[in-house]
C-alpha cells in the first residue's frame, strides 16, 4: 500500500464590501495550524496539505467565510461586516445607541456576564480590569472602607480626579449599589461627555444601568458564602529574648555598645521557657514577660454570606422587577471582640408601565440600611498596639536592665486581659 501526500496551492486577494483590499486577514487551512496573513495589498499565498482542502478567512469586525477549495488554485474573497457587533446597543447620555453611530471613546461592560461566579464585596473594586484604560486602584480591604479610587481620565490639578457616577440618570454612589442589580455599565472616556453633563464630566462618566424585568414572571434566589483570611500572614520577631539579641547585635555591628544586658536577655528567655512558672512576685512568667505576636493575637478566620432575592417579569404594558439583598462581611480582625464587620440590607424596586402609545411612566426606588463597624473597638486596636510598654522591652540606658511586670509605673501588659 503506497500513501501519498496531496498538496495545492491557492493564492488570492481579500477586498471589503466596498472593494477595498484588507491587509492583516487570519487565512487558515480548516483542521490544520497551516496559516498565513493577507499582505498590505490584501494578497496571500497558502500551501496546502489536506486531500480536500477548506479555508478559512477571518478578521476583527468581519464575518469569517470558509469556503471549499474543490481544486481551485486562486480564490478572490469578499468579507462582510459583523453586523451583531455593530448593531450593539450601548448606554450614552440620557439614552440608547448604536456603537456604528458611536464617535466618542466609550466602553460598555455587561457587569452581569463579567462578574458571574464572583464574590461582589463592593462594585468599584470589581471593575478592576474590565474596561481599557480606566485605573482601579484599591486601599483597603477592610469591610465597608473597600471601596476603590476609580481614575478614568487620569489625576488633574483642581478639585475631585472621580469620574462622574450615575445609576440609572441618578448621580450616586455605586459601591451603594446591590452588584446583583447591575445588568450594565458604560464608561464615557472623552471630553464629549461634557457636551450632555457639563464640567462635572471632565474626569469621565460611569453609567450604571439597573436590572428590569423581562418575559414570564420569575422568582429567583442566590446565596454566596466565602472564607476570609490574611493574604499576606505577616511573621514578626515575637520572642523579646530575640529581639534583644538583634538589637545588640546591631549595636556590634556599628561598633557601639549593646543597648540590653546580657543578664536580661537571660532572664526573658528562661522566662519564654516557663510560661506557667511565677516570678519573685507571683506573677505568671506570660504576664510578666509577654511574648506577643500581634498579628495572630489580632487576626483570625473570618466569613462573609450574601444573600439576594428578587422578583421580576413583564407583560404588554408593564415591566416590574423587585429585589431585596442581605450582605454580612465579618472581616477578619474579628479576636478578643474586635468588630470589623459589616452589615447591608438593600432593596429595589424598577416598575414602568405603559399608559398610551406615546407615553411611558415608572419610578425607580432604592435604599439602603448598613451597620458598619464599631468605632470604639477600632480605638480599642490602636490603643492595644501603641499604649502599652509591654509591646517591646524598653532598657535602662545605663544598667541596660529591662523592668518587666509589676514594676514602678509600668502599665499591666495588654496581653493579660486577652489570656
Amino acid at each position: 500500500m503506497v500513501w501519498a501526500q496531496t498538496s495545492a496551492t491557492v493564492s488570492g486577494v481579500v477586498i471589503d464590501e466596498n472593494g477595498e483590499t484588507l491587509p492583516g486577514v487570519s487565512v487558515v487551512e480548516v483542521g490544520t495550524t497551516n496559516g498565513v496573513l493577507t499582505d498590505l495589498n490584501g494578497h496571500y499565498t497558502l500551501k496546502t496539505t489536506s486531500a480536500k482542502p477548506s479555508v478559512s478567512f477571518s478578521y476583527i469586525g468581519y464575518q469569517t467565510t470558509t469556503l471549499l477549495l474543490n481544486g481551485r488554485t486562486k480564490l478572490d474573497v469578499q468579507m462582510k461586516v459583523e453586523t451583531k457587533v455593530l448593531d450593539e446597543v450601548v448606554v450614552v447620555g440620557y439614552g440608547v445607541q448604536k456603537k456604528v453611530n458611536l464617535t466618542g471613546s466609550v466602553t460598555s461592560i455587561n457587569f452581569a456576564d463579567q462578574t458571574e461566579g464572583r464574590p461582589i464585596m463592593s462594585v468599584s473594586s470589581a471593575l478592576s480590569g474590565l474596561a481599557a484604560g480606566m485605573n482601579v486602584t484599591q486601599a483597603s480591604g477592610q469591610p465597608g472602607s473597600d471601596g476603590a479610587t476609580i481614575r478614568v481620565r487620569g489625576n488633574g490639578t483642581f478639585n475631585t480626579n472621580s469620574p462622574l457616577v450615575l445609576v440609572d440618570g441618578i448621580e450616586w454612589s455605586m459601591d451603594n449599589v446591590n452588584p446583583n442589580d447591575i445588568e450594565s455599565i458604560s464608561v464615557l472616556k472623552d471630553a464629549a461627555s461634557t457636551a450632555i453633563y457639563g464640567t462635572r464630566a471632565a474626569n469621565g462618566v460611569i453609567l450604571i444601568t439597573t436590572k428590569n424585568g423581562k418575559g414570564k414572571p420569575q422568582i429567583s434566589y442566590s446565596y454566596s458564602g466565602v472564607v476570609q483570611m490574611p493574604y499576606n500572614n505577616l511573621s514578626f520577631v515575637s520572642d523579646y529574648a530575640r529581639y534583644m539579641g538583634l538589637v545588640n547585635e546591631a549595636c556590634d555591628n556599628v561598633n557601639t555598645k549593646g543597648i540590653f544586658s546580657q543578664e536580661s536577655i537571660d532572664r526573658w528567655r528562661a522566662a519564654s521557657a516557663d510560661p506557667n512558672g511565677l516570678n519573685e512576685h507571683g506573677v505568671p512568667n506570660y504576664v510578666a514577660y509577654p511574648n506577643t505576636d500581634w498579628f495572630d493575637e489580632v487576626f483570625d478566620t473570618g466569613y462573609s454570606q450574601e444573600h439576594n432575592l428578587s422578583v421580576s417579569g413583564s407583560s404588554e404594558k408593564v415591566k416590574y422587577m423587585l429585589s431585596l439583598g442581605y450582605l454580612d462581611n465579618q472581616g477578619d480582625m474579628n479576636r478578643w471582640n474586635l468588630d470589623s464587620s459589616t452589615q447591608k440590607i438593600n432593596f429595589r424596586t424598577n416598575l414602568e408601565a405603559k399608559i398610551v402609545k406615546w407615553m411611558t411612566v415608572g419610578t425607580r426606588l432604592y435604599g439602603q440600611k448598613a451597620r458598619l463597624r464599631d468605632g470604639k473597638h477600632q480605638q480599642r486596636i490602636q490603643v492595644s498596639l501603641s499604649d502599652h510598654s509591654g509591646c517591646i522591652p524598653r532598657a535602662n540606658r545605663t544598667t541596660g536592665d529591662v523592668p518587666h511586670w509589676p514594676a514602678k509605673n509600668l502599665p499591666m501588659p495588654i496581653i493579660s486581659s486577652v489570656r
